[in-house]
């Protein structure tokens, strides 16, 4: 203590000195002063910025993280050993133990402090400073998953996981796994360019073995390409009003009082829908810290996710937890070809733009989606005999002067007639009258025993989601679409 005031009063009279001094010359008798005078009270010099540098919260569950590991070594060695410790491990220990309790204090008030911050930004629809976003970045799904295998998740992936379990509480809902927040879903990863030979350019995280990670072949997400509206970071069932009905005008005479008319509403219901999704990893893939595995993770989780919610929005059946997509939506529009189905031609395609257009939704965001298969009839089709023009041009992507998307996800199993199994559908639409909800992040859950003779984790991805149609009316759709 008597040290402590010895400092202080030596710092503290060396800046003084200088302000006496005055000017430009006292500035630098000051700072001439200040280290001489801490040296003559027999400690370190410092400056005035050592105390006030900036610690992040990530750098604080890190040096809790080695604390505890310190501590474990320990006592491991001492059990190992069958002893007890020693008079200088005990006491290295309690310095450690006392050290963890106080960065535990000062853990729980950065956190607090930051929570508050995140809410405060979040009701003013702010967005996250360039500091915060890098932390984000700094995620990783491979240690996050390690972490639950190994039971000893820690550091940033832990505060994440804390700070999901939060979201998961306000919406009525629990983790099972290691939890993944709303902002480490919407941050997005940036490309970085690593250099195997420069340790601090990549060089320690690339491994010397890897090979190249080899893509699956999925299909082509369309539903938020077409300009569906995404919704996230959801907390709680959620109701969008909605204006189904209009006011009217009324001809009165002069001295006649004005008809009253009202609008009437009613409202789009959103809930989550919890939606599982499974991939596997070897245990040789998780151990590796190489950038390239952390993404081709990252991209194979997100993959998996996007392809249920893409499809769902589509065809859901709408039964049971799964949301009703906009074919199994009531009252869109509907054009039929025949009555075991049959090939489209130029006119029913213009069909579908009419449907809607008749009920007053030709507007927004257009287009049309259908089957690769169906990409191909479009473009050997003729419009007429005369004219040597093709229902949808060579090289073209749109449809009657509309934009066209096709995947694997639009059905090609539907059944008209006698066309049992093999109807295609068109779909025709105002596409960001289409509502994709989400809530919270992700629940990540690890299985390591189903495949454990293979040397593989089974990883289970839990997340919340509804999807809904806003207005019927903007969507019409062709379902006895054949190839031939």
């Amino acid at each position: 203590m008597k040290r402590t005031i010895r400092v202080l009063f030596s710092v503290l009279l060396g800046y003084m000195l200088g302000f006496v001094a005055g000017g430009a010359e006292g500035a630098i008798f000051g700072a001439v002063a200040a280290p001489i005078m801490a040296e003559f009270a027999q400690v370190p010099a410092f400056t005035l910025n050592d105390g006030l540098a900036k610690v992040t919260l990530k750098a604080m569950l890190e040096q809790r993280g080695q604390l505890v590991k310190d501590m474990e070594k320990i006592t491991n060695d001492a059990e190992a050993e069958k002893r007890d410790l020693t008079e200088d491990e005990e006491g290295t220990f309690d310095a450690k133990r006392s050290e963890l309790e106080a960065l535990d204090k000062k853990i729980e008030r950065k956190k607090f402090l930051e929570e508050q911050k995140r809410s405060a930004a979040a009701a003013a629809g702010q967005e996250l400073g360039d500091g915060e976003k890098k932390e984000l970045k700094n995620y990783s799904f491979v240690r996050a998953i390690r972490g639950q295998l190994g039971g000893n998740l820690d550091g940033f992936e832990l505060e994440m996981h804390q700070e999901s379990e939060k979201e998961a509480k306000r919406s009525g809902m629990t983790i099972e796994g290691v939890g993944v927040p709303a902002a480490i879903m919407a941050s997005k990863q940036e490309n970085r360019d690593l250099t195997v030979g420069t340790a601090t350019a990549g060089g320690h995280t690339v491994a010397t073995e890897l090979q190249g990670l080899i893509p699956a072949l999925r299909p082509n997400l369309l539903v938020e390409s077409m300009g569906a509206r995404m919704l996230t970071g959801l907390v709680g069932d959620v109701d969008i009003p909605r204006n189904n009905g209009v006011g009217t005008a009324e001809w009165e005479g002069e001295q006649d009082d004005a008809a009253e008319t009202t609008q009437s509403f009613d409202k789009i219901s959103l809930s989550p829908n919890r939606l599982a999704a499974f991939t596997h990893y070897s245990k040789k893939l998780l151990a590796q810290s190489s950038i390239g595995v952390e993404n081709f993770v990252r991209e194979d989780l997100e993959m998996a996710i996007k392809i249920a919610v893409d499809a769902a929005a589509i065809n859901g059946s709408g039964s049971g937890s799964v949301p009703a997509g906009v074919l199994q939506t009531a009252d869109i529009g509907s054009v039929a070809i025949g009555t075991n189905g049959g090939t489209p031609t130029y006119g029913k395609i213009i069909d579908l733009e009419t449907a809607v257009n008749a009920d007053n939704a030709l507007m927004g965001t257009l287009g049309y989606i259908s089957t690769p298969q169906m990409k191909g009839v479009f473009k050997q089709t003729k419009i007429d005999a005369g004219s040597g023009r093709f229902i949808m041009a060579q090289d073209s992507n749109e449809l009657n002067g509309y934009r066209a998307g096709f995947s694997t996800q639009v059905p090609s199993d539907l059944t008209k007639g006698t066309a049992d199994s093999i109807c295609h559908a068109i779909i025709f639409g105002n596409w960001n009258d289409l509502i994709v909800a989400n809530w919270a992040g992700l629940d990540i859950v690890v299985n390591p025993y189903t495949q454990a003779k293979k040397a593989t984790v089974e990883v289970i991805v839990n997340s919340f989601w509804d999807i809904a149609v806003r207005h019927p009316e903007s969507f019409a759709a062709i379902k006895d679409a054949t190839l031939s």
